[in-house]
């Protein structure tokens, strides 16, 4: 076992299979029940590796991570059941809660120039006003949520920026990519929801999840060594 999760290969291999799987089983349309075993494991095969390769994080960033990663293991689960008002909010919550810890995993307290935040600012507030535009009228009792968990995400995105200096150039911006990869996935999820769907979308939405969360645990792991 601790071969396996040591082997980013194998790791790596095992990851993208069950992936492979869990799209076929979106387009097949049929016994999406099996996705409760997909899903749930891709997610636990990226905590138990995340467990196995993060030796050199402080304990307390570590634990962050593992939460992190838990609740988005919730939120796998939750969102299959989807279909109800109150679990889209679980899912919301679940999401938003492992956004939180990868913030706090992200935090440094090093030095940073605000002002050249300020474009990455402005497009966040660009990017809120016009999905807040494209879903308004549909979101209704869920608009606080939404607007919540799509905030938190881009809020995410900004703390991973925030870790230039503190880590590898290869680790930041592979977390980089992968909490852009994110930001599109939400993105896809709420527009396919609360504004109109395209053909694939579900499949689109996982391929873009998936990949972004892989990435993300890589780029972690990787914060002060070359991968």
């Amino acid at each position: 076992m601790k071969r396996f999760f040591n082997s980013t290969l194998k790791f790596s291999l095992v990851y993208f299979s069950l992936l492979l799987l869990d799209l076929f089983l979106i387009v097949w349309g049929r016994n999406e029940l099996w996705r409760l075993v997909t899903m749930p494991v891709m997610a636990l095969l990226l905590i138990v590796f995340y467990i196995y390769n993060d030796k050199s994080a402080r304990p307390w960033k570590f634990t962050f991570m593992v939460i992190a990663l838990s609740w988005f293991l919730f939120a796998n689960i939750a969102v299959l059941f989807r279909n109800e008002a109150i679990m889209l909010i679980l899912v919301s919550v679940f999401f938003i809660l492992g956004n939180i810890f990868y913030i706090l995993r992200f935090a440094n307290n090093r030095d940073f120039d605000f002002i050249r935040l300020l474009p990455i600012l402005a497009l966040y507030l660009i990017y809120m006003f016009v999905i807040l535009q494209l879903t308004l009228d549909n979101l209704g009792d869920l608009l606080i949520p939404i607007f919540i968990f799509l905030f938190v995400t881009l809020l995410t995105i900004q703390f991973a920026l925030l870790r230039k200096s503190a880590v590898t150039k290869n680790s930041y911006y592979v977390v980089i990519i992968g909490m852009v990869f994110l930001l599109m996935s939400h993105t896809s999820a709420v527009l396919s929801v609360f504004y109109k769907t395209f053909d694939n979308q579900d499949v689109l939405t996982m391929l873009l999840y998936s990949i972004a969360q892989y990435l993300i645990v890589i780029g972690v792991v990787n914060e002060k060594k070359a991968l």
